[in-house]
Formats: C-alpha cells, structure tokens, sequence
C-alpha cells in the first residue's frame, strides 16, 4: 500500500499488518545525519542545562541572610543589597539560558559575575577558592561560542543607522 499524492508514508497505513509491509527508508536506525543533528542538540543545550543546575539553587540561596553566602559576602565587606543583586543576576542568566534565543545573554551574565566571583576570591582570599569559577566560566564560554550569533545580530540590528 504506497502513499498517494505524496501523502505521508503512515498515514496511508489501514491495518496493522501493513506497518510491516512498507517502511520509510532508514526505519530503526539512525543515519549519520540524524546522530550529527542529535550531537549538535545536545552539545547546544547540555552546557546550558548544567549551568541552570547551578545557578538557580545558588541564586535562591543568595536570598536568605542565613546561608552561607551570607556570610561570606559579609566577610568580604559587601553589603546585603549587592549579594540579593547577584543571586537575581544569577537567576535571571538561568532564565535567559533556558529560554534558548536568549542564552548568549544568560552566558554572558554568567561570565561577568564569575569574573567577579574570582576577582573577590583572589583580592580576600589570596586565590584559595578561585577554582569553584572555573567550571561555570568554561561552560558559559561554551554557551556564549555556540550561540554568538544572537549578540552579533542584536548588536547589527542596534548598530544600523535609522533610514
């Protein structure tokens, strides 16, 4: 039983039987193309996804003036204001990410507060917790690499004279 008028291949399907009698080519395995395209979804989304599992619990944390990041800006002689500021920051770079057409600027959020991030942890405390940036700093880079062509359109759009 084919399909008509170039109709799709199950819909032309009747019986149950007829699911055996006729397959789309390549039926139950993935060609090279499809297994490229699922890479590219995944290495697109998957740094992306990671940083989102970071940055929303430590986000809410940097609410609560028990937590220990309350302590820590504290000692570092921030004032409660610029702590609450990060943590709303740091959740609004893991909704830009999760939003996709906006995750360059989630990326982007992302670095310049772990670049801050390493700039206390190297002014107060000599480096001793410097590392604990380096992984959201190579995953939003990653992010910011894959999908740079959001900031380059925004900015193109931004940078045209008005006609």
């Amino acid at each position: 039983m084919a399909p008509k008028d170039g109709a799709n291949w199950s819909a032309s399907l009747g019986r149950s039987t007829d699911v055996f009698e006729e397959r789309p080519p390549h039926h139950g395995r993935m060609t090279r193309t499809h297994v490229i395209t699922a890479a590219k979804f995944v290495g697109t989304w998957l740094p992306a996804v990671l940083l989102v599992l970071i940055f929303v619990p430590q986000g809410l944390s940097k609410f609560d003036d028990a937590s220990g990041w309350a302590r820590a800006f504290r000692l570092w002689g921030y004032p409660d204001w610029f702590r609450v500021t990060i943590g709303v920051l740091e959740l609004l770079a893991a909704i830009l990410l999760m939003a996709g057409r906006t995750a360059a600027f989630g990326a982007i959020i992302i670095i310049l507060v772990m670049l801050g991030g390493t700039a206390t942890h190297l002014i107060f405390e000599g480096g001793r917790h410097v590392t604990s940036e380096v992984v959201p700093l190579v995953l939003a880079t990653i992010v910011l690499v894959i999908r740079r062509k959001q900031v380059t359109t925004l900015v193109a759009r931004f940078s045209k004279p008005p006609s």
